[in-house]
């Protein structure tokens, strides 16, 4: 080639490449009102490892399988929003546009593709946004309302104080239970107390008040229902380790990104379980990927079901994979605040039950905010039974619910779930020859044959049970019953005709019955033998 023609090459390559810069620069300045450099702020201790995203603009426009392209969460600050993207690409492209606004980027989780932004004037966050297809989920998850002590959820309530573990079953030196497992209890946060010597952790998502006394005391008491180390307030695995990972601030009150962050510092922690006495009335997909994360990774999540007598799913409690507890008092009575539906999986104490409190001093707490606790305790305490062996959570939670007691109708029900946690059968499922029958329910049925009375009775030990019988007493008279063979853990329920017309829904009928046994060996829990029940039409 000439060296004119090559000078002239070279000439044309300048000019082109300056006009497609210009053009790039143009398109930026019109697709960006203005560039703003962004303050970097302070780096939570909790911050989660991100892996690196690209900051580039993407070629398409990416949409979650609703058809929607930025989902929006309320914040439990004012100022601030939480924002989720469908993929990486399209979460990239918005950190790229937030970094040119006035929108300030105060901290991201790269894994769920979430961000939280702080803003002074709306419509920046508006113009930020503009041609986003928008989903908005407003509600914050928050610790449920403790439910009443002093016995106005129903009549007759009767509290556990420090009895808790002698009704669990607990009877003998337990303080190597749970040795080696990990806990990561996400809460209002963990304040070091005598009763909790196996705090190894603390993450603080939202930072603990100047005054570590003044820090709210529900995640306190829930960690010491789990480790409690002190006779006035017993844990059920006191040699677990506990990651005291501090989402909710003085209010009680979270928000989906805090949760979610919790969750994956509890995984990146290595917890084995997550305890959630906490929990928000709307299904939240952020929440819900941060669940499936810690499903993915061998993490257990147990949640309570909540405090607002509703058959409505509370979450994280409802979702599959998560452990749903609701409450009994010291009766084994359904609590009338605590939450039920299908998606309920065990009961267990929740009335008036002792526990830590900031300030190394104790206290009593109500709800299922309590037995979410007790529940991962006893999960930790089947995974690490003190004789060195270990199995794993997934396997500890199928054992924890197979050795529930029956309660409510039988098999699974909405009120009770599996039943109502027995830690000492748990523990003695490998011992055999335990005699141990019992009577859990008692109810008027209406069916479209008549109505019926029916009795239901357990088998709780691990000796089968010969020609048991079964005795019941009525206003409409008696009846005795054959259990001829009741294998171990095996339910069956008798049905008794009655008429019960004309008498009023508001008049109690009574109903007793009894058991005797025709097995030979003593009942360990001869108390349940027998039942006395004042039963209301329905």
């Amino acid at each position: 080639m000439k060296p004119y023609f090559r000078h002239l090459l070279a000439a044309l390559i300048v000019v082109i490449c300056g006009l497609f810069g210009w053009w790039i620069v143009r398109d930026l300045r019109e697709s960006v009102s203005r560039r703003v450099v962004v303050r970097p702020s302070a780096e939570p201790q909790a911050r989660i490892a991100p892996h690196t995203v690209a900051r580039s603009k993407p070629s398409v426009r990416d949409e979650f399988h609703d058809g929607t392209t930025v989902e929006i969460f309320g914040s439990r600050q004012p100022d601030e929003v939480i924002l989720r993207f469908p993929s990486d690409e399209s979460f990239s492209a918005f950190l790229f546009a937030a970094g040119q606004s006035n929108i300030e980027v105060v901290d991201q989780l790269d894994r769920l593709r979430a961000v939280r932004l702080r803003y002074d004037d709306r419509e920046d966050l508006t113009l930020l946004l503009m041609g986003e297809n928008i989903t908005t989920y407003d509600s914050v998850p928050s610790a449920p309302s403790p439910g009443p002590v002093n016995g106005s959820a129903q009549d007759g309530l009767v509290g556990f104080g420090n009895g808790l573990l002698p009704w669990l079953g607990i009877t003998s030196d337990h303080s190597k239970w749970g040795a080696g497992v990990k806990i990561a209890v996400l809460d209002s946060g963990i304040v070091p107390h005598p009763d909790l010597p196996g705090l190894v952790k603390s993450i603080e998502i939202v930072p603990f008040p100047q005054d570590i006394n003044k820090t709210h005391g529900h995640g306190t008491a829930v960690a010491s229902l789990i480790a409690g180390v002190d006779a006035s307030a017993p844990g059920v695995a006191p040699a677990a380790q506990l990651i005291s990972i501090r989402i909710s601030d003085e209010s009680g009150q979270a928000d989906s990104f805090a949760m979610a962050a919790g969750i994956l510092a509890a995984v990146d922690s290595g917890a084995d379980l997550i305890n959630i006495s906490m929990g928000t009335s709307v299904d939240n997909p952020l929440i819900a990927e941060a669940v499936i994360y810690a499903q993915n990774h061998h993490a257990l999540i147990v949640a309570s079901s909540g405090n607002s007598e509703q058959s409505d799913s509370t979450y994280p409690a409802a979702y599959p994979s998560v452990i749903s507890v609701g409450s009994v008092d010291a009766r084994g009575e359904h609590l009338d605040f605590s939450n039920y539906g299908t998606f309920l999986s065990v009961t267990a104490p929740g009335y008036a039950v002792n526990a830590a409190w900031p300030g190394n001093r104790y206290t009593r707490i109500s709800g299922t905010s309590a037995s979410a606790p007790i529940v991962t305790g006893a999960i930790a305490a089947t995974m690490s039974n003190g004789t060195g062996v270990k199995m794993s959570a997934s396997q500890a939670a199928e054992i924890v619910m197979k050795y529930s007691d029956e309660a409510g109708i039988s098999g699974p029900d909405s009120e009770y779930g599996a039943g109502i946690l027995n830690v000492g059968r748990i523990m003695t499922r490998a011992i055999s020859g335990i005699v141990d029958a019992a009577i859990t329910d008692q109810r008027i049925v209406a069916t479209g044959a008549g109505d019926q009375i029916q009795i239901t009775i357990q088998n709780r030990g691990t000796a089968i049970l010969v020609n048991t019988l079964l005795e019941i007493s009525t206003p409409f008279g008696n009846r005795q019953f054959n259990a001829t063979t009741l294998a171990p853990g095996a339910v069956q329920t008798f049905t008794m005709p009655v008429l019960l017309n004309g008498i009023p829904k508001d008049s109690p009928i009574e109903v007793n019955s009894k058991l005797t046994l025709g097995t030979i060996g003593r009942d360990i829990t001869p108390y349940n033998n027998q039942r006395s029940d004042s039963l209301y039409l329905r």
